[in-house]
């Protein structure tokens, strides 16, 4: 009996051990399959084997290398995740918080549609009632400086924010003031408000035309086992023949306009909106309820778009390079705010800057030498592995981020009192201090 219960033993040990070597084998088959599924595959050409970790790896170093030149921006608790990949370390208050927009008629028509669907915080009502404004009731007062006009108040709750409101450059922040008035705008406005509200990236509660923002890791392998022109929108519809396009309808501007007629000397360029030269190239595409020209699907068709914008101010980077560029697979080719807003803000060797090329001629050349060079142009779109971009203004039917982000604002940043006095002021808003004026033709 003992010698069976001794066999018994050695038989069931035996068994374990096969069946571990079994499970070790299995584990390792399934780990060099991963391995096999996870080579890179770029420009048509497979690279030396790297493992989803090792590629893991590398992700995390090229974001943390992206965001390590933000790290001394100075932000608000809201800047920081939106523009330092800082997560929310903020608890949601339980309150509701009232938001009146004083003297805004188009917001709660056209411009909002279930502003909080998508919001990280869900705890904000919105009024249009100005009466509210001697109120309790009401936490935050957002003002546009588009009429140069505060709220006249008996006795101002001093509990409340008031948040002036722009997403113009600040050459137009007044753009509905007569002119003799303009002058003292920004002083009527000092010692007034609490929070700034504007593209700008150290504002109170940052509201950018768009962003860029990393992929998350399961995206980038996704991404990045695949051939790159496939994580280009629109690839397959790429011409040829006429490498670049613009789409403009303010045609104040003379200087854009002169940059691409020289730049037309040397390659073709095809101009859509209402600056466009024939009755059929103003009206290519459909425009918006307010006359402004909509979504243009032909601009998918151009390798690069000319995103020039109205004003050269500091920052002021608008849907001419996140929508009508990056979303429809185009390299921007960009005038307006210096070389290193774009650095900062855009996606890393994503874009060409007019002011790094001598004439219009040298940057036709180096548009010409790109569309020619499949694996140099490809670089261009290479940050698509790594990043992507948001379009958060309310434009093309997008809902805006706008009063979600002042939500998110209420909700995160620091309670502290200010007040913003003439010098802040003008930090935000006088072009004299943030923006470049016209200059002669070098060329």
């Amino acid at each position: 009996m003992a010698f069976r219960n001794q066999h018994f033993r050695k038989t069931v040990n035996l068994s374990n051990q096969v069946l571990k070597r079994v499970f070790l084998i299995a584990f390792i088959c399934f780990m060099l399959l991963h391995v096999l599924k996870c080579k890179v595959i770029r420009f048509g050409k497979e690279e030396p084997t790297k493992t989803c970790s090792e590629r893991s790896i590398i992700h995390r170093i090229t974001i943390e290398k992206y965001y390590e030149k933000r790290k001394h921006w100075v932000t608000s608790n809201l800047g920081s995740v939106l523009f330092k990949n800082q997560p929310i370390k903020y608890t949601q208050q339980k309150k509701t918080f009232t938001v009146l927009t004083w003297n805004h008629p188009w917001w709660p028509k056209d411009y909002i549609k279930n502003p909080l669907n998508t919001c990280s915080v869900k705890n904000c009502v919105f009024t249009y009632d100005n009466n509210l404004i001697n109120t309790s009731r009401v936490d935050a007062v957002v003002v546009t400086t588009y009429r140069g006009e505060i709220p006249l108040v008996r006795r101002r709750n001093k509990s409340q924010r008031w948040v002036f409101f722009n997403t113009d450059s600040p050459i137009d922040a007044f753009i509905n003031v007569e002119s003799k008035v303009k002058a003292r705008a920004i002083r009527d406005m000092a010692d007034v408000f609490n929070w700034s509200m504007t593209y700008r990236s150290d504002s109170d509660v940052p509201i950018p035309y768009g962003r860029t923002v990393p992929l998350t890791d399961a995206m980038m392998q996704n991404i990045s086992t695949r051939p790159i022109t496939e994580a280009i929108p629109y690839w397959e519809h790429k011409q040829k023949d006429v490498l670049a396009v613009a789409m403009i309808s303010n045609c104040n501007n003379s200087e854009r306009l002169a940059y691409i007629n020289e730049l037309q000397k040397y390659i073709k360029v095809n101009l859509f909106g209402k600056c466009a030269k024939t009755f059929q190239m103003r009206n290519s595409c459909p425009r918006s309820k307010n006359g402004e020209v909509g979504d243009c699907p032909k601009l998918k068709n151009y390798l690069f778009y000319l995103a020039f914008e109205n004003s050269k101010c500091r920052q002021y980077i608008t849907e001419k390079v996140f929508h009508n560029a990056f979303s429809k697979g185009a390299i921007p080719v960009v005038m307006g705010a210096p070389v290193v807003d774009y650095e900062k803000l855009l996606p890393p060797n994503s874009f060409l800057h007019v002011n790094s090329f001598n004439s219009p001629r040298e940057l036709a050349m180096e548009i010409i030498h790109l569309s020619t060079n499949d694996d140099y142009i490809k670089t261009y779109h290479k940050w698509r592995q790594n990043f992507e971009i948001t379009n958060e203004h309310g434009s093309f039917g997008r809902v805006a981020q706008d009063l979600c982000r002042l939500c998110e604002a209420l909700n995160y940043n620091d309670k502290a009192t200010k007040v913003y006095d003439l010098d802040t002021l003008r930090l935000y808003l006088d072009p004299k201090l943030l923006c470049s004026v016209k200059r002669k033709n070098k060329w």
